[in-house]
């Protein structure tokens, strides 16, 4: 998986944002602390590397133009609810690892979040 460290320059001022941009490099360093650990299938990796993608996308897009930052933070969004549970789970394909089950809430979580953030509500930040 492809390392997406965060940098303070990534902050926007915007602190739910800044929040949901946190979590969702804490995801993914986490995700990546896992499949260092466990045997996994490909389905996972693939994913993990285009969710990886379109946060570097996002982050280098920042804060100069939260527009497009926007855009691709649906974008990351719409990947994660179409795509997880990955379609490989409880098939022969599935390795077992866990992994699934381990990320599943944490994506729902940075998912509701960000749904919570969209809707204004006060509680969007982690």
């Amino acid at each position: 998986m492809k390392v997406v460290r965060w940098n303070k320059r990534y902050l926007t001022g915007d602190s739910k944002l800044d929040n949901s941009n946190i979590a969702l490099v804490a995801l993914l360093t986490d995700l990546r602390d896992e499949l260092s650990r466990k045997e996994h299938c490909q389905e996972i990796n693939e994913l993990t590397d285009r969710l990886s993608d379109l946060t570097k996308q996002k982050f280098s897009k920042l804060p100069g133009d939260p527009g497009v930052g926007a855009e691709i933070d649906a974008a990351i969004r719409n990947l994660l609810k179409s795509d997880f549970p990955l379609a490989s789970l409880s098939t022969p394909a599935c390795r077992k690892c866990g992994l699934c089950d381990l990320v599943a809430d944490r994506i729902a979580e940075w998912l509701s979040e960000g749904s919570e953030k969209q809707r204004g509500s006060p509680h969007g930040g982690t």
